[in-house]
């Protein structure tokens, strides 16, 4: 009966309405409108305003109701319908069903369909009138503008409603279009979406239609080129939406290398990750071999491992998301501490042991701090002669300074504690405290401090 299960309702009344009451009811309307075709008689207009505003504010119409008119009556139920046009928001028909407690609310965006008149489409005849509905595109910009979408409408589309939510398409030029979400009426001041065309299913009840796949995908090949990549691209794919708006898409290359784009809600590009870094996004890339791509920058962050110092067979890597840097952890398959390494160029770099690196703000997740220690227990001594310290077990203090930040750590012995300083940005100790020199950097809580 409908396309699809939203606005069900509001289809089957519209349609029989075109080809039945209406074409009984419109013909004595005429005879009372003013002479110029398609005005709207004062008396209906003020019937309207006398009867429409209530009505639609008990069935939810959050607006203020602007113009008002009165439409027909349907001759078999009886129920009465009006056109509102609001201050804000979508305009709509009231229908007013003496059987019901409340009328019921069709958006001016339903009515705006053809409707079959033999075998051909015409205007619907309850197809909104009012000066204030006679833009409905215009109606959709706050909404879209609301959602944070930079969009200027060349086409709409309405999909329908559930009882609580409208669904509205919008083309925005090519290949580039969105699905309205809003409440049920729509309510500018509520919660307001606008989903990318491309994260709809072919199969999805909401997708869009004013725009095919191949042109939602076109815009991949524009954030290649922004991106800076060279790529020559083999196929590409949508990969998923995330909550704050953005879409991320999967790029394969004709060379074999691919990568994951994020598109901001802004329509500008975001991160650029190579396939081999991707698992986490929507479960990493199948179009291209990202066991192949991370197993080659096993073997290149092993050489660049080298160049700053910290020998290391690479087993595996993980990489930090901090703007305008390339710091990387690294485990290794011959040593059993692991590291995280600040790459400064070709041939420096900061390397932090995983004990150190967690107060610099880099905590290892591919191998334990303990190997570190014995690193810890030497500064200790480099900076307090007289320790005997063993170092047991160390975590990041709370707090830091302009310059350093601090490390609690316990000794084996249970002989002492010390809260041992590192300059930012770098494995240099430079002060070693007591507990009570070290409460603007927080409490020790360690066993035994």
């Amino acid at each position: 009966m409908s396309r699809n299960r939203f606005g069900v309702a509001a289809a089957v009344v519209l349609a029989m309405l075109a080809t039945s009451a209406v074409t009984v009811a419109a013909p004595k309307k005429e005879k009372e409108a003013a002479a110029v075709p398609g005005a709207i008689a004062q008396k209906d207009r003020d019937r309207g305003m006398a009867e429409a505003p209530a009505l639609a504010k008990a069935a939810g119409l959050a607006c203020n109701v602007t113009e008002a008119r009165f439409m027909l009556t349907d001759s078999k139920t009886k129920t009465n319908y009006f056109e509102v046009a609001c201050d804000q928001g979508f305009g709509y028909l009231v229908a007013q069903d003496p059987a019901k407690p409340t009328a019921t609310l069709y958006p001016c965006f339903d009515a705006d369909k053809k409707v079959k008149q033999g075998d051909k489409e015409v205007d619907n005849p309850l197809k909104c009138r009012l000066a204030g509905n006679a833009n409905l595109q215009a109606q959709l910009a706050p909404y879209l503008a609301k959602a944070g979408k930079s969009c200027t409408p060349s086409g709409y589309r309405y999909i329908g409603a559930s009882p609580t939510k409208t669904y509205i398409e919008v083309a925005c030029g090519p290949g580039n279009g969105f699905v309205v979400e809003t409440a049920s009426p729509a309510n500018l001041s509520g919660e307001v979406k606008a989903n990318s065309c491309i994260s709809f299913d072919a199969a999805d009840t909401r997708a869009c239609q004013l725009t095919d796949r191949a042109s939602q995908l076109a815009v991949v090949d524009a954030l290649v080129v922004s991106s800076g990549k060279t790529c020559a691209i083999k196929d590409k794919r949508y990969v998923l939406s995330t909550v704050a708006g953005s879409s991320w898409f999967e790029v394969s290359c004709q060379a074999g290398d691919g990568y994951m784009l994020e598109q901001l809600a802004d329509g500008k590009n975001g991160k650029t990750v190579a396939c081999a870094d991707a698992d986490f996004v929507g479960g990493g890339c199948t179009m291209t071999d990202a066991r192949a791509a991370k197993t080659e920058q096993n073997g290149l962050y092993t050489r660049l491992a080298g160049k700053v110092g910290f020998t290391c067979d690479v087993a595996q890597y993980g990489i930090f998301n901090v703007p305008n840097k390339e710091i990387v952890e690294l485990k290794c398959n011959d040593r059993p501490d692991g590291a995280v390494i600040e790459f400064k160029g070709a041939a420096s770099g900061v390397v932090y042991p995983c004990a150190i690196s967690e107060a610099q703000g880099y905590r290892c997740s591919f191998t334990k701090k303990d190997p570190g220690y014995a690193q810890i227990t030497k500064d200790i001594k480099s900076l307090r002669d007289t320790s005997t310290c063993q170092v047991r077990e160390t975590r990041a203090m709370d707090k830091a300074s302009d310059t350093a930040v601090y490390i609690e750590a316990n000794c084996a012995d249970g002989n002492g504690s010390y809260v041992l300083g590192y300059a930012r940005g770098s494995t240099k100790a430079v002060e070693v405290l007591s507990c009570s020199q070290a409460k603007p950097f927080g409490p020790c809580k360690l066993p035994g401090n």
